[in-house]
């Protein structure tokens, strides 16, 4: 560029301010407003296309920041300008055509991957109206299950109160079977209480009375007048004299004792039973007489 001095600049402008001047008094022309008209569209041009190149700019910048996050391959990347700036474009444009590639070869995978999806969607919409099918039959089954539980219980509590009922009754039945009753006594007393009575004997010239008499159980007895016990814990049964003999008069097995009779028949102290069964086996009434 060729330097210019002031004095010509200010030699240049004088011809405009000249007819500026004249046309503040007289007003511009048709072809000086024409010009001045085109000057400023143009003015205006300029400043909306230095706008668009701001933006053009901007928003390859942020195409840039972006891309620049992306890894590429350097192999990728093939630069064959030579000015900074013309590199930088190459390097911009590489990296697009990179992620194009790329997006070109990921779509029809993602598309794979779509399919699949609603492939897998459809099984498990299946399966989910399969396991609603199952968990409904086994609903019906467990419904069942219920109904014959509860029968079943209520099967078992009538066996329960039968089972109870049959219990009292056999426990009453064991009670009845092994109640044994026992009374001792002189043999007034109980002659008197028509429990014993005697048997036999023989009348001789000028005696009152028969010889070889002996005593048994009345024919008919009132357990009221005994004692009752329970043969299973009867096992000892104590006279109430030491000292004096005491006879059975009933009828039983009186081999079934743990102490033997003497040799006439008699028994002090106690009177131990060794086989209860065995000895109560003839009759369920004791009768033992003092004397």
């Amino acid at each position: 560029m060729v330097p210019t001095s002031r004095p010509a600049v200010r030699v240049a402008w004088l011809p405009l301010a000249l007819l500026v001047a004249a046309g503040c008094k007289q007003g511009p022309t048709p072809e000086v407003q024409a010009r001045m008209d085109s000057l400023s569209q143009a003015s205006n041009d300029r400043d909306r296309l230095m706008q668009e190149v701001a933006e053009n700019t901007r928003l390859v910048s942020e195409i840039s920041r972006e891309l620049a996050k992306a890894s590429v391959p350097a192999k990728a990347l093939k630069i064959t300008a030579e000015s900074p700036l013309r590199a930088s474009r190459d390097t911009l444009i590489q990296k697009i055509r990179y992620v194009t590639t790329r997006m070109r070869e990921i779509e029809p995978r993602l598309k794979d991957s779509e399919q699949r999806i609603r492939q897998l969607t459809t099984l498990s919409d299946s399966l989910r109206d399969q396991l609603a099918a199952t968990m409904q039959n086994l609903q019906g089954v467990i419904d069942n299950q219920k109904e014959t539980i509860e029968a079943l219980t209520n099967q078992v509590d009538q066996l329960s109160t039968q089972l109870a009922a049959l219990k009292d009754t056999i426990e009453t039945m064991a009670t009845e079977a092994n109640t044994v009753y026992y009374v001792i006594g002189t043999k007034d007393e109980l002659e008197q209480k028509g429990i014993v009575r005697e048997i036999g004997g023989a009348r001789f010239l000028f005696v009152l009375w028969k010889s070889g008499k002996s005593l048994v159980p009345a024919r008919t007895l009132d357990p009221s007048e005994f004692t009752v016990a329970d043969r299973r814990h009867l096992s000892e049964l104590p006279l109430p004299a030491d000292n004096r003999e005491y006879r059975i008069v009933s009828r039983q097995d009186v081999t079934a004792l743990d102490t033997p009779l003497s040799d006439d028949g008699t028994i002090t102290g106690k009177v131990r039973i060794a086989d209860s069964a065995r000895f109560w086996a003839a009759s369920k009434y004791l009768i033992i007489v003092e004397g």
